[in-house]
């Protein structure tokens, strides 16, 4: 993809407009960063919260609990790395929609927490992490 003629294109466009929508969206991000997000593979995970827990669910399968890595960073968010390998060698591959190597996700908690209040459970290929919610009373006394 030719980047010059995306910006040529933008120009043109603008002339029409009224706003300069694109060139602000250009100016704070490359178009490159745009499309490789569209590239790169991230698994599907859901954030749930109740009263007292809060609970992620990330799909991870055909991997084993052992070759997953998580890491608490900043006791905000969950960094999760780990490898997809093909059960089947890639030189025969005929279609391939799934993704295979390497595999890395980032989640902002909805609540901060500590690591040795995490727990972790793996079970076909769901990744389950909870931990209680730090929730402080307040007692109003009128």
């Amino acid at each position: 993809m030719d980047i010059e003629k995306i910006r040529q294109w933008l120009e043109i466009t603008n002339e029409y407009r009224k706003s300069d929508f694109w060139s602000s969206v250009l100016s704070e991000k490359a178009p490159k960063e745009f499309f490789s997000r569209v590239n790169r593979h991230e698994p599907r995970y859901d954030v749930y919260r109740n009263q007292t827990t809060v609970c992620l669910l990330i799909e991870l399968p055909g991997i084993r609990l052992d070759q997953i890595s998580l890491n608490l960073i900043l006791n905000k968010q969950i960094s999760i790395k780990t490898k997809v390998n093909p059960p089947i060698s890639n030189e025969l591959a005929i279609m391939q929609q799934r993704h295979y190597g390497e595999v890395e996700l980032e989640i902002d908690l909805p609540e901060p927490t500590e690591a040795h209040l995490l727990t972790v459970q793996y079970q076909d290929g769901l990744l389950y992490i909870h931990y209680p919610r730090q929730i402080q009373n307040i007692n109003i006394n009128p």
